[in-house]
């Protein structure tokens, strides 16, 4: 039985965890057996890796620029330090371990923090002639989240690659901040028409590919393929 630890946001006005199913319902359906991780900071990380086989960042808020070294500025949105603060010691301690980890949209900037980037925090003011990568207003979409709206590239000689069999890829897309500087332990290895890093991996790693779109909630072949090779580097 493989399990894999899935981090989660938490809903202040229902004073509750919150989880999109499309995460669970695309692991259960490959065989693995999903686990919530709280977004509390008390949490012994190292406990937790102990009891699963690997880790996915789900998506999420913007993390808080102060784990980088910045002051916010206009253009950031809502920020949840307490599971920032969770999954960089997360990240740092999967990395260490050499335990399998993807990472999805707000997941592979906190990886980028974690090794130590930093981030853009809002795309549009400022990356110039920026392609639209939100595609969300409020909370409410503009197109159906499995929706592909841009390309990005690959580079063929990454993992990322292997896994996919393809150069070209178009994507989903509802981020405003970015991999800016890329963390020295990582390779940016998908970029956007713009030059937006869009994948990063550890290149010495079993298996850490952060993704700036999101598979779970695409039903396209690479969705799978992406998933199937993080739960079977998880079996190992």
């Amino acid at each position: 039985m493989v399990v894999v630890g899935v981090t989660s946001y938490f809903n202040w006005r229902d004073n509750a965890l919150a989880l999109r199913m499309t995460y669970v319902r695309k692991l259960s359906r490959l065989g693995a057996v999903p686990v919530v991780i709280p977004p509390d900071p008390s949490l012994d990380v190292g406990e937790v890796l102990e009891r699963v086989d690997a880790v996915l960042l789900s998506g999420g808020g913007d993390v808080d620029p102060r784990f980088y070294g910045e002051e916010p500025r206009r253009g950031i949105g809502r920020v949840e330090p307490g599971r920032d603060e969770l999954e960089i010691r997360l990240v740092r301690e999967a990395f260490s371990r050499g335990k399998p980890l993807l990472a999805i949209c707000r997941g592979i900037q906190v990886v980028n923090v974690a090794l130590g980037g930093t981030l853009y925090q809002d795309i549009e003011l400022e990356v110039p002639n920026a392609i639209k990568h939100r595609w969300i207003r409020g909370s409410e979409f503009e197109v159906p989240m499995w929706y592909p709206v841009h390309w990005v590239e690959i580079d063929t000689g990454s993992r990322l690659f292997r896994i996919l069999g393809t150069r070209r890829l178009l994507v989903n897309s509802f981020h405003h901040q970015a991999v800016k500087r890329v963390a020295p332990a990582l390779r940016p290895v998908a970029w956007a028409p713009d030059g937006v890093v869009e994948a990063v991996e550890a290149p010495h790693h079993p298996f850490f590919i952060g993704v700036q779109w999101h598979p779970e909630a695409m039903d396209d072949e690479y969705s799978w393929k992406l998933f199937q090779a993080f739960v079977d580097a998880a079996k190992r």
